[in-house]
């Protein structure tokens, strides 16, 4: 939906991919994954998905896949594990979705076992999460319905466009799986990864005297930088705690600790006629 003005946010585009679902199989069940993240051990993955779909299924739940915390993360939101449920797989219901913490909160959970990473991973029936829709962002629901009614009618595309555009856009979190009192929570025991930011892709890149490097990059006297390097030599003399990126047109010099507002400063660059070109 890129080409949609504005940013709608994942409980909009999701709303969308529901109603087209339910279009085509009235007991149609979605499995919602982002695309930027590492996962690794197939068998767990896969057992871990089959419980989610179990769950979405049999108890009607909105069910959201845990990761063990490994460290004090400030990036991530986390859940709170309630009373656990039948399954192979551990599955609990969902106490209460906690936002990105601070590092002391974060340092704190990482001591407590009944707190796992928000991934952002979801199954849910498409009818379900509908329902939940209309309850929470009844609004929302009101123009993703405008759009149901015209699915494969000639008017399709030009209806899409004029409600999507008009909806207020809110994150499946904030507007659901906060308030909803059907969420189920799987901990899975596969490894995961969330790769959408610089700092933690760099712990995939090679290291160079302690330091994360991909290209052609030299570094002297630093510690603890990401550098994605392009056709040109990047040298680095005395830094520390920095991402650099060189995307040919644009380089990007960054504190490793402002990695999560990165979004920010690029809408506040989209909104600027001289830069706009490069984004």
């Amino acid at each position: 939906m890129e080409n949609y003005k504005g940013n709608k946010e994942t409980a909009t585009c999701i709303g969308l991919s529901a109603i087209k679902l339910l279009k085509k199989d009235k007991d149609a069940t979605m499995i919602v994954l982002p695309s930027d993240h590492y996962i690794n051990g197939e068998k767990r993955f896969i057992d871990s998905m089959d419980q989610a779909v179990n769950i979405a299924t049999r108890k009607r739940g909105l069910v959201t896949m845990g990761i063990t915390p490994r460290r004090p993360e400030t990036g991530y939101g986390y859940i709170q594990m309630g009373d656990r449920v039948e399954g192979n797989v551990p599955t609990y219901k969902v106490e209460r979705f906690l936002e990105k913490p601070n590092l002391e909160v974060a340092k704190d959970l990482l001591l407590k076992d009944t707190y796992l990473w928000n991934s952002g991973m979801f199954v849910w029936r498409a009818d379900v999460f509908l329902r939940e829709m209309e309850k929470y962002i009844p609004k929302m629901y009101k123009r993703l319905m405008l759009i149901y009614q015209n699915i494969d009618t000639p008017e399709e595309e030009e209806i899409t466009e004029e409600q999507y555009n008009l909806i207020e856009g809110i994150s499946v979190d904030f507007g659901i799986m906060q308030k909803t009192r059907k969420a189920y929570l799987v901990k899975c025991d596969f490894s995961w990864d969330d790769i959408g930011s610089y700092s933690a892709l760099s712990r995939f890149l090679g290291k160079s005297a302690g330091n994360n490097v991909k290209g052609k990059v030299f570094m002297k006297e630093c510690e603890e930088c990401a550098v994605f390097g392009g056709k040109k030599l990047v040298i680095g003399f005395g830094l520390s705690n920095l991402v650099i990126v060189d995307t040919g047109d644009v380089i990007l010099v960054m504190d490793k600790n402002k990695d999560q507002e990165i979004k920010h400063l690029v809408n506040q660059l989209k909104d600027m006629k001289e830069y706009d070109k490069f984004l």
